[in-house]
């Protein structure tokens, strides 16, 4: 393994660390990495395998702790912390991560990435029991599968996009400021 493939495990590892700091604060939901994580493994990987895998590599593991130590009573039993909407969702933010290439496209990436997720996450919650998505019965929010439920739906996620705008930003600035800057001082991590 490469010293820049270390480096950049290790900055994703850090990344999967801070997405257990809702354990603090619960007021902190989708205060999460996970989103800049993907962007960053998408525009620093070696190749579009590579980033998708650093992308929800850390997601599903860090999904198995969560869904089973923190988040038990949402599971019917075992969670495998497999969630193939938001693993895709995170898949494509990767390929958009692998498209930035000056300031504004890592801003315009960053815009898409949370609206994006936003829009088609929520989508999915709406949808949920119609596609087998969400969790156990009883524990799940259903809403009509209407235009007036899906907007009820997309209204009870608005208080969550406030942090997740904070923390796409705040984290994918760490992530590639952080990496630019031990870049710069270190050759052996340039391609």
């Amino acid at each position: 393994m490469t010293k820049r493939t270390m480096v950049l495990l290790g900055f994703l590892a850090l990344a999967v660390a801070s997405r257990f700091l809702i354990l603090l604060n619960p007021s902190w939901a989708n205060f999460s990495p996970v989103s800049s994580m993907a962007l960053f493994a998408g525009a620093y990987a070696l190749n579009q395998r590579q980033a998708i895998l650093w992308s929800i590599l850390p997601i599903w593991i860090s999904n198995l702790i969560l869904n089973n130590v923190v988040y038990p009573q949402y599971f019917d039993g075992f969670s495998w912390g497999v969630d193939f909407v938001h693993l895709s969702i995170f898949a494509g933010i990767a390929f958009i991560g692998s498209r930035i290439s000056s300031i504004s496209s890592f801003v315009g990436a960053n815009i898409i990435s949370v609206l994006g997720f936003f829009i088609l996450s929520n989508l999915a919650v709406w949808a949920g029991d119609t596609i087998g998505y969400g969790f156990k019965v009883g524990n799940a929010v259903v809403y009509a599968k209407d235009f007036s439920g899906l907007m009820t739906c997309y209204a009870a996620a608005l208080p969550f996009l406030k942090n997740a705008i904070v923390s796409q930003f705040l984290f994918s600035t760490v992530l590639f400021g952080g990496f630019e800057l031990v870049k710069n001082k270190v050759p052996a991590l340039q391609r």
